[in-house]
């Protein structure tokens, strides 16, 4: 049995369509060849996408709510992936509060080295909710006005409830950017008032990859920005490459 309890991660965007959980997916499974042990939660209720890009949707058989509402032991619920452990979402809204989030994380952080916490696209109920138990925040944005400005928002929720926060800038395509059809990083860091952790470009075959429930290729772009924002958060200090 661990004596630490596991860091909380989560994982946010002001907006849906940023690439929030391919990033967070991209996270956990570099986790595991670190030889972490890690659990994604999905708090994306009613949509529940984790287990789709983690390819095991067809043995999904209990989900949180099930936890939370004692169908099931809480060790049952969890999914065995190629990569992380998963909690599925539940496909029907389930009541949430503060106290049985932290009551169902308490089931699982004596367990694991990192817990994934996937909240859904805006920053409404699950987020406040969520946001009391994480370590820290990674909010995620795209560099166009709308989803800055979202991840603002995001990022003084952040401030407010005394957590951490750190940006990741997803999908940079340097010659929009060049062209001022988009902002730059100085600008997006700016207008969110949010410390920078990293900056992914633009990489189809990783969101593909993701999506198939394929093995990362540490060759790709993608992979290789990821992995230098792991290992930032643990603590090495590794230059921006863009």
């Amino acid at each position: 049995m661990k004596n630490t309890k596991a860091k909380k991660i989560l994982f946010t965007s002001g907006k849906g369509g940023v690439g929030k959980s391919t990033l967070s997916t991209t996270f956990a499974k570099l986790l595991c060849e670190q030889d972490k042990k890690v659990l994604m939660i999905d708090f994306d209720a009613s949509l529940r996408t984790l287990d789709i890009m983690l390819s095991v949707s067809n043995v999904v058989l209990y989900d949180w709510g099930d936890v939370l509402n004692a169908n099931c032991d809480s060790l049952d619920a969890l999914i065995t992936t190629s990569g992380p452990k998963l909690l599925a979402a539940p496909l029907e809204k389930v009541e949430l509060t503060k106290e049985r989030i932290r009551r169902l994380i308490s089931y699982y952080e004596d367990r694991f080295d990192y817990i994934i916490l996937d909240c859904p696209a805006g920053v409404g109920e699950i987020f406040d909710l969520t946001l009391h138990i994480a370590d820290i925040a990674i909010i995620i944005s795209t560099p166009d006005l709308v989803c800055v400005r979202s991840a603002a928002v995001a990022g003084r929720k952040a401030k407010d409830a005394g957590v951490e926060a750190r940006l990741l800038i997803n999908r940079f395509k340097k010659i929009i950017m060049a062209n001022g059809k988009a902002l730059n990083i100085d600008e997006v860091i700016d207008a969110t008032g949010i410390q920078l952790i990293g900056v992914i470009p633009e990489d189809l075959q990783l969101s593909l990859s993701i999506l198939n429930g394929e093995l990362l290729d540490p060759s790709t772009r993608g992979v290789r920005a990821m992995t230098r924002v792991v290992r930032r958060l643990n603590g090495e200090q590794v230059p921006l490459k863009i």
